[in-house]
């Protein structure tokens, strides 16, 4: 693909997929300052209509399993509208303890949870992932069977990519360099997280683009009034999103069969 000042970026010819060779980027820590500081706007306003709609979708009494929980803020906010749910947590940093909801500090990976989950829930972290066929099988093996799985990443297939490549294109390349930096290791098309997730031996029963609060989204500029002007275009490729069905995030649903097999 296009060059890229912090990595060295591929597309696969097959399923479309866009990734970064993990050996060109230096690790992200995933720490205290990468929530309170680098990425603020994002964890400072949580997309709480994208909560509501998983939330919906599980059942009374579900056990659920979010991966990559980050400060908590998806499972407090569960833990509030449906406290009949059973609540766990892992991810890399720690979190404070919080009443109905059980977390565990470590790689998901190989974190020994001694038990499956009705529902397993990851949000916007399988892109900072390097094995990512690892990751979703070891979803899909936490995961009851008959239960779901919910996967929400970035969209590579939205119009605001688009724009972001053709401003690289034409010279105004800091649209693109943002999207495709160091952050994120893949850039999933809608056909790319399909296929990696049927590959995995879940079935997809739904899936569907959407955008974060605009107050999440951080804006690499400085000065008031360029921020101003950028928060205002990307406004109207959100809207462009909705109405194209082209967002710039997408979620799928999936369940796991009664019987799996790899």
């Amino acid at each position: 693909m296009a060059k890229h000042p912090e990595a060295h970026l591929y597309r696969c010819k097959v399923c479309s997929h866009p990734f970064s060779d993990p050996g060109s980027v230096d690790e992200e820590r995933y720490e205290g300052e990468y929530f309170a500081s680098h990425h603020k706007r994002w964890f400072d306003h949580p997309n709480t209509p994208l909560f509501d709609r998983i939330a919906d979708a599980l059942p009374h009494g579900a056990s659920v399993l979010d991966v990559g929980c980050g400060r908590g803020d998806f499972l407090r906010y569960l833990r509030s509208i449906r406290p009949d749910l059973i609540l766990a947590g892992v991810d890399l940093s720690e979190n404070q303890a919080a009443e109905g909801i059980n977390f565990y500090r470590g790689d998901f990976l190989a974190t020994n949870f001694g038990r499956k989950f009705d529902a397993v829930v990851s949000l916007a972290v399988i892109e900072h992932i390097s094995n990512i066929q690892a990751f979703a099988h070891r979803i899909r093996d936490l995961t009851a069977p008959g239960g779901n799985v919910v996967v929400m990443t970035l969209n590579e297939s939205s119009i605001l990519y688009a724009l972001a490549k053709a401003g690289k294109n034409v010279g105004v390349p800091l649209a693109f360099n943002r999207l495709y930096s160091r952050h994120h290791l893949h850039h999933f098309t809608r056909r790319s997280l399909r296929i990696l997730l049927e590959r995995s031996g879940l079935h997809v029963k739904l899936e569907f683009t959407h955008n974060a609060p605009l107050t999440a989204i951080d804006i690499p500029v400085k000065a008031q009034a360029l921020d101003t002007i950028l928060r205002a275009a990307m406004w109207s490729v959100c809207k462009a999103g909705d109405w194209t069905g082209t967002a710039y995030l997408q979620t799928i649903i999936c369940d796991k069969p009664t019987i799996c097999t790899d």
